[in-house]
């Protein structure tokens, strides 16, 4: 099993590969094409029907004997800019080689197996994140113009987006990458995630008054960058002093009019606010926007906060966990049980169906960069445990 992940791995990995290391797959790109034929060619060697629904998604199934829904594993193809060979794409191979093994050795299953390449969850090309999860559940309501064009050069049609919506589905569950250091330094080989944290993306605008560097006296600025800074240092203290597992990140800031000798008129920057629990992470926010208020006004500065997206927390199915915890335990595995700190496709599908998750151990803590690595024989238990998982929710 191990030479077969790593070889799949690699070729998925090699479609999209940068010159400076990683690889990107952005959603309806070529390199994006290319990884679903690829993969829909594995499908299809694997006896699987295969289908792609209205915004791409690849699905490969396995018809049960009895009739009712399916149960379905997998992950999403695209990824990040310079992302690592494992985020979303160890789900799928997984998934794959599971249901492949499944197939041969215990032969047609009682309940529909499908796998799925879900076309994308990480928006790294346009605002679409989860967009394939998204579909599947039936909450896409507009499409951008961008993201209209970019489907059509891929053959699809935006007006049929609703066709991608399932109803069929009882349980998906995914194995992936923790993405942190948390299981690695618990020294655990696996863990099954008991909730998803959630989320909220903000964006605050800072304004003061660009002045001339050289002739305005300290005490007579309104920086609204330097009043920025004192907020940023803020968003981190209010996080730290909550605790685990309340995280706050400030990801991208600029400055206008951006010269080096003109005093900041305008500051703007990005606030990703993370807790499992949602009235503690709506709390963490709170004491945030009071604090920039604060901030604001004790400088004479201006400042608006706006929701950019919000994704609440959501628990995996007690039924599913206990599947997973079972299965490690079956494969002589003892689990740990944690909170997911990312956001996964499993959070919006949970709307539609049982939902559970695996996690591998991230060597270093590293994802969403190149050096992004899981050793060969954590992969190969984690499929194992998924295949076990897989036979008893579908033979």
């Amino acid at each position: 099993m191990t030479e077969i992940l790593e070889l799949r791995l690699d070729e998925l990995h090699a479609i999209g590969a940068l010159p400076d290391g990683g690889t990107y797959r952005p959603l309806y790109s070529d390199a994006w094409a290319e990884a679903v034929k690829r993969v829909e060619r594995w499908f299809k060697d694997a006896g699987l029907k295969t289908t792609r629904d209205a915004v791409g998604t690849l699905w490969g199934r396995a018809e049960g004997t009895d009739k009712g829904k399916s149960i379905v594993t997998g992950s999403h193809i695209d990824t990040v800019r310079r992302g690592g060979r494992l985020d979303g794409a160890l789900g799928i191979v997984a998934g794959l080689t599971a249901v492949e093994t499944l197939l041969a050795t215990k032969g047609k299953p009682r309940r529909t197996l499908e796998v799925v390449a879900i076309c994308e969850e990480e928006g790294s090309r346009f605002a679409t994140n989860f967009w394939g999860s998204r579909a599947i559940t039936g909450r896409i309501d507009k499409v951008d113009a961008d993201i209209a064009q970019a489907m059509r050069e891929r053959g699809l049609d935006p007006a049929k987006i609703s066709a991608a919506a399932r109803d069929d589905i009882d349980t998906f569950v995914e194995l992936h990458i923790e993405q942190g250091a948390l299981l690695e330094a618990s020294g655990a080989a696996l863990a099954v995630v008991s909730a998803i944290v959630g989320t909220a993306h903000l964006e605050v605008t800072v304004t003061g008054r660009p002045d001339h560097a050289g002739t305005t006296p300290m005490e007579l600025r309104r920086d609204a960058l330097a009043g920025a800074a004192v907020m940023i240092q803020a968003v981190e203290s209010v996080a730290r002093s909550l605790g685990k597992p309340a995280v706050a990140t400030v990801g991208r800031v600029r400055a206008e009019p951006d010269q080096i000798n003109v005093i900041p008129g305008r500051a703007v920057f990005t606030i990703d606010l993370r807790h499992s629990d949602l009235s503690a992470r709506k709390a963490l926010e709170q004491r945030i926007r009071s604090l920039c208020a604060t901030v604001a006004s004790e400088r004479g500065l201006q400042f608006a906060i706006r929701m950019l997206q919000e994704w609440p927390p959501v628990p995996m199915h007690p039924e599913v966990r206990a599947v997973l915890a079972r299965a490690a335990q079956d494969t002589g595995v003892a689990a740990e049980e944690m909170v997911s700190g990312a956001g996964h496709d499993a959070q919006i599908l949970a709307a539609r169906c049982r939902v559970g998750m695996l996690f591998v151990p991230s060597i270093g803590g590293r994802s969403h960069c190149p050096e992004e690595t899981t050793s060969p024989e954590h992969l190969a238990l984690g499929t194992h445990v998924l295949q076990r998982a897989l036979e008893l929710l579908a033979y």
